[in-house]
């Protein structure tokens, strides 16, 4: 699915397209100390301002991301321009594109897609080291319920996926309600093709939506991404 390739700090992970869009990672260095000025230098001037005002692990991530989106609009043709955060911390782009972000320890990770009127969101998460009490504070109670029916070694698994595909839902579904979105909002269920189908528990006339999510493996990370759009658009 994807080609990875080798560490060096804010250079390419990987990339991939996929029908949502193009997603790209990018590495990131294993500490907080501070971004050095040939790579801020990479930046759009703006984007390198904002990011001096950032400090430890805040910046590291702020410029991976940053990276990771001048990289991707570069390939869709988009003249360069800042990309800074809005008022709700989301990237903000040019009228007709749409992106998401997201950051895991040593990696950061963007998508971005054309479009008007969708929502996308993306999302990366371990699967290596078991959390405890994860799945009772993300799950709803039938999703939970058959989780607990699998295998012992398949049911955190299991659960990251899900929660996963709830963050990219929750960035997806933001710019259309403009409010905080519970993980008991929306239920996921996870194919084995990696195309998840998601069932949604939102407020009384709110939507309806169309969503698509899928999820694709990154050795034992799960990246998820989400498509939203309302279920009156073409």
């Amino acid at each position: 699915m994807y080609t990875p390739l080798p560490f060096a700090p804010f250079a390419p992970a990987f990339r991939v397209a996929l029908p949502f869009g193009l997603v790209v990672g990018v590495h990131l260095p294993p500490g907080p100390d501070p971004v050095a000025h040939p790579i801020l230098a990479r930046l759009h001037p703006d984007e390198r301002a904002y990011a001096r005002t950032l400090g430890g692990f805040r910046q590291v991530q702020f410029v991976g991301g940053r990276l990771a989106l001048g990289d991707l609009l570069g390939e869709l043709g988009m003249r360069r321009a800042a990309i800074l955060p809005n008022v709700h911390g989301a990237p903000e782009l040019a009228p007709g594109f749409v992106a998401s972000i997201s950051h895991k320890q040593n990696l950061a990770v963007a998508l971005v897609a054309r479009g008007t009127g969708v929502g996308v969101g993306v999302d990366i998460e371990d699967t290596d080291r078991h959390r405890p009490g994860v799945a009772a504070r993300v799950l709803r109670a039938e999703e939970l319920a058959f989780v607990e029916r699998l295998p012992t070694d398949r049911q955190w698994v299991d659960t990251a996926v899900r929660f996963s595909v709830k963050e990219s839902v929750y960035k997806a579904l933001h710019p259309f309600l403009l409010r905080y979105i519970g993980f008991g909002e929306v239920a996921v269920w996870p194919e084995p093709d990696g195309n998840d189908r998601i069932e949604p528990f939102l407020r009384p006339l709110e939507g309806p939506f169309r969503f698509e999510a899928r999820h694709i493996w990154l050795g034992s990370r799960v990246l998820s991404m989400v498509r939203v759009r309302p279920a009156t658009a073409p």
